[in-house]
């Protein structure tokens, strides 16, 4: 029977609470078989007992938002307590088991202030306590506290040593004078007052395990050795205490000195391991058009698909479970493929080929962690960059590898075979500051600078006849005044170029004599099907199309391959002599261009529009995405053709294209406009690629061993020190990867994932998002006020209402809005026409009201009149606040200084603290 991975432990007595798979657990301080309390549709975590062993609080998301729930000890429903929205975490009881303790954000104007709240079991309003920030707290006799400020999780940030690092402070005796308890150099967590001693969790000797010291900070003494994983979450009923580490539980008795580790029976389905199927639209990174267009590979979840663009089945390639797949390609041939596998352990190339399902894996070739992977229009050849910033070529039939350049400032990027398969053009950073193109011919293996280093070129593509080679390049500097301070910028500077290959082809953007248009018809004649606009001929083929075309020819291969030779374009010639002084820009304005590519007679640009770095206040908006145009070199037109573009790319006969749009593929001709139809239904006719046709199978059990191994593989590949710091990180990998078989739940995964990485002991090393399990979100709805529960009138009454901007409505109450003429000490009566009482706050019947408008009933304190106001519910009050204690601190600082000293506060180094 599993015993799997167990966290946030509480005793009461000789019963033990904790968590696993996201649920909330029972068992006797014996150990054995645990009994299940809950079966939550979401995250549960911070369990703990009521001092008489009735209750149990603890942190639930049942309803989207990580809120205090309450429930029987013994198990029963559990009651939702607090409408907050905000972090928190059950610490506690007060010692009478009155009310129970949490910390939050809550109310508070940054998000990593925490304040301790304390609120009534049967509900209510919470009260916040006037201990400042904080969020740990423990009682001892005569009233005694000992908080903890900054107390995180150092499993997390092993070893940090740094400004937040978490310390205690200890009031003796209850009268209200705090005093710091303890200077070791480490980080403190989770103090527990249990007789005459503060029992806490401290890593200052390296592994983090229980010491104890007095309250007044003195004689120190440890009391575990724990030598391979953090004791966490030490909880304590006032006698005993108990732990998590390396995903078992502890039992600790200062009393013996005796630590005991359960060994604990979790009869469990562990369903959150059933296999499920996901949408390949949410998970899609990489698609690629079939060389003649009628076809599309894509790998989604780390799985590699390809498809008939509007027919036919959808074949699965590679493992269906286990290995990660990434950056599908097909072969020159369009039978074959070539993909990046981890299924050996390592980044390798494989091989496929769909037609008798086999595989080749070249795994005698090593290149690390591969960035981008092109295939050769003409051989089985393949191009690699990857993060140690090298390009690397791939024979794909002799299997041996080249490495033909390496920057010693950044990663190469972006390289794009020549038509005839023997140029590569590529980024490169020549300096900190400066990327140019380089061409390397790979018959004589030399590199060239293609551009003179002048800010950044990148993105660059050959047309497909061989005259040009085109770019983008971060060189026209034009200044924009700024709208809002005294300053000049540069949001546009992109430009696609194009460079002359050859010293005799003259400039592309200067018109050529020709004859009138009718004239020019007539030569042309009007019966070359191949000359009609929007022929059968220029359309993407289906396979079955193409497998009637073969049987129809009657072609043997000796035939086929007579043609094949003489259809061989000639070798590209390229004149390196003067090749810098032969760029061009196009005849287009800067902007900010996310590629270019050329198709036959004309270039194509994706350009994106100038955003704002914050995000929209409304769900609805939407980042926009970039618009596709094209040059006509023919008639040096610039013209529209598709807009809400993220990427694009062109099938290697130049005659399709395909584009990703908010999850979703298209594929339509080049160079045209998308037909005009109100349907955005998948079909040939409207071009949408319906990405539903694609089954994608997840065994979450063998996905996390895979997610596991990448996890660690990226940080050996991109720490920031070769050594990793002193870790051995091989060890490290063998110590936590047997800790993957006791996952039950992708929450757990992540707890694992953050414990893995902390011991490298390096900040900002984070661990975000992944497919959790998922109830319900209502989102709450605020009305940026602090409310005040008038118990002599049975009355919430407004305590204060939040300021912040009043001219931005996202950033103050909606209370300041014009006409609404609510004060400090109203009453509201109802919402929606729901009766606010004792046991329904205000809060409780804004639950999914954000951004809604919501009818208030007021009763003025003043008058005791009521009236009715509608105002607009905001889904966060946190920039209002913000925005309240920004101004205060301003006025302040001038009131002081008598207006000769400014004040600004900078939140964080990103487009928040820029704004």
């Amino acid at each position: 029977m599993p015993q799997g991975y167990i966290r946030f432990p509480d005793i009461h007595q000789d019963r033990i609470v904790f968590v696993s798979e996201d649920d909330l657990w029972l068992i006797t301080d014996t150990g054995g078989r645990a009994e299940r309390l809950t079966a939550a549709v979401d995250e549960i975590s911070h369990p703990h007992f009521s001092p008489d062993g009735q209750l149990l609080a603890f942190v639930g998301q049942e309803e989207g938002p990580n809120e205090i729930y309450v429930m029987p000890a013994l198990g029963g429903p559990a009651q939702r307590l607090t409408y907050q929205a905000a972090d928190c975490r059950v610490l506690g009881w007060t010692p009478t088991g009155d009310e129970i303790l949490y910390s939050s954000n809550a109310g508070q104007y940054i998000n990593r202030f925490h304040v301790i709240y304390a609120i009534s079991p049967d509900g209510g309003q919470p009260r916040q306590l006037p201990l400042g920030m904080a969020n740990a707290i423990s009682y001892g006799p005569e009233g005694g506290i000992v908080l903890g400020r900054n107390i995180n999780e150092p499993a997390r940030w092993k070893r940090y040593r740094g400004g937040t690092v978490g310390h205690l402070w200890c009031d003796a005796h209850g009268s209200g004078h705090f005093q710091r308890l303890l200077h070791l150099k480490g980080n403190l967590a989770s103090p527990c007052w249990v007789g005459d001693r503060i029992y806490f969790l401290s890593d200052h000797e390296g592994i983090a395990n229980i010491y104890s010291c007095t309250p007044q900070g003195e004689n120190v003494r440890r009391h575990t050795n724990l030598q391979d994983f953090y004791a966490r979450n030490l909880s304590s009923d006032g006698k005993r205490m108990v732990f998590h580490a390396g995903a078992d539980l502890y039992l600790f008795d200062p009393a013996s000195e005796n630590l005991h580790r359960f060994s604990v029976e979790l009869p469990s389905l562990r369903t959150q391991l059933n296999r499920k199927f996901v949408p390949a639209a949410h998970y899609m990174d990489s698609y690629a058009l079939h060389p003649q267009g009628y076809a599309t590979a894509i790998t989604t979840r780390g799985k590699a698909f390809t498809m008939g663009n509007w027919e036919g089945p959808v074949i699965q390639h590679g493992e269906q479970d286990g290995v990660r797949y990434r950056m599908l390609e097909w072969l020159n041939d369009g039978k074959r493929l070539v993909t990046v596998s981890d299924g050996i352990g390592r980044e390798v190339l494989v091989v496929s080929n769909p037609e008798d399902a086999s595989e080749k894996t070249l795994s005698e070739i090593e290149f690390g962690r591969a960035v981008s992977l092109v295939v050769s229009p003409t051989d089985d050849v393949v191009a690699i960059t990857n993060h140690r910033n090298e390009l690397i070529v791939v024979d794909l039939e002799s299997e041996k590898s080249i490495i033909v350049d390496k920057s010693d400032f950044g990663r190469i990027s972006g390289p794009a075979w020549s038509p005839d398969g023997k140029w590569l053009a590529y980024k490169f950073d020549d300096s900190n500051q400066t990327s140019v193109i380089k061409l390397c011919n790979l018959e004589t293996g030399e590199t060239h600078f293609a551009t003179d280093p002048v800010l950044a070129d990148f993105s660059p593509s050959f047309d497909l006849e061989g005259k040009y080679l085109y770019f983008l390049g971060k060189r026209t500097f034009n200044p924009v005044r700024d709208n809002l301070h005294f300053d000049l910028s540069f949001p546009k500077g992109v430009k696609p170029y194009a460079i002359m290959l050859r010293k005799d082809l003259p400039s592309p953007f200067i018109p050529v004599p020709k004859a009138p248009p009718g004239k020019e018809k007539e030569k042309e004649g009007n019966g070359s099907k191949k000359q009609q606009h929007g022929s059968e001929e220029d359309l993407p083929k289906k396979p079955e199309d193409e497998a009637k075309e073969a049987a129809e020819g009657e072609r043997g291969e000796q035939d086929q391959e007579d043609e094949a030779t003489e259809d061989k374009k000639p070798s590209l010639v390229i004149d390196l002599d003067g090749i810098t002084s032969r760029v061009l820009p196009f005849p287009v304005s800067e902007g900010r261009y996310g590629s270019v590519q050329g198709i036959k007679g004309k270039a194509l640009f994706l350009l994106f529009p100038i955003e704002g770095a914050l995000p929209s206040p409304s769900d609805s908006d939407e980042p926009k995405g970039g618009t596709i145009y094209s040059y006509d070199f023919e008639t040096h037109k610039h013209e529209w053709l598709l807009d809400n573009v993220n990427s694009f790319d062109v099938s290697r006969d130049g005659k399709t294209l395909i584009y990703s749009a908010r999850n979703r593929l298209r594929a339509l001709k080049a160079g045209e406009k998308a037909p005009k139809s109100d349907s955005n239904e998948p079909s040939r006719e409207s071009g949408w690629l319906d990405l539903n046709r694609v089954k994608v199978s997840i065994q979450p059990a063998s996905e996390w061993k895979q997610m596991f191994a990448e996890a660690w593989r990226l940080q050996r590949e991109h720490f920031w020190a070769a050594d990793m710091s002193g870790v051995d990180w091989q060890a490290i990998y063998d110590q936590y990867a047997p800790l993957v078989e006791r996952v039950s739940s992708r929450a757990e995964l992540s707890d694992l994932f953050w414990e893995l990485q902390g011991e490298l002991g390096t900040s900002h090393a984070y661990e975000m998002g992944g497919d959790r399990r998922e109830g319900p979100h209502y989102r709450q709805g605020f009305l940026g006020v602090d409310w005040h529960y008038d118990s002599e009138h049975e009355r919430y009454r407004i305590g204060r209402i939040v300021q912040g901007d009043i001219w931005d409505s996202n950033a103050t109450s909606p209370l300041n809005m014009p006409g609404i003429n609510v004060a400090v000490g109203d009453a509201v009566l109802a919402i929606n026409g729901q009766r606010v009482n004792p046991a329904r706050s205000p809060q409780e019947l804004l639950v999914y009201q954000a951004r809604n408008e919501v009818q208030l009933t007021i009763e003025s304190a003043e008058t005791k009149e009521t009236r009715v106001v509608t105002v607009k519910a905001l889904a966060s009050e946190r920039e209002a606040r913000y925005r309240e204690w920004v101004e205060k601190n301003r006025e302040a600082v001038h009131t002081l200084s008598n207006g000769r000293v400014g004040y600004i506060h900078i939140p964080d180094m990103g487009s928040d603290g820029y704004s």
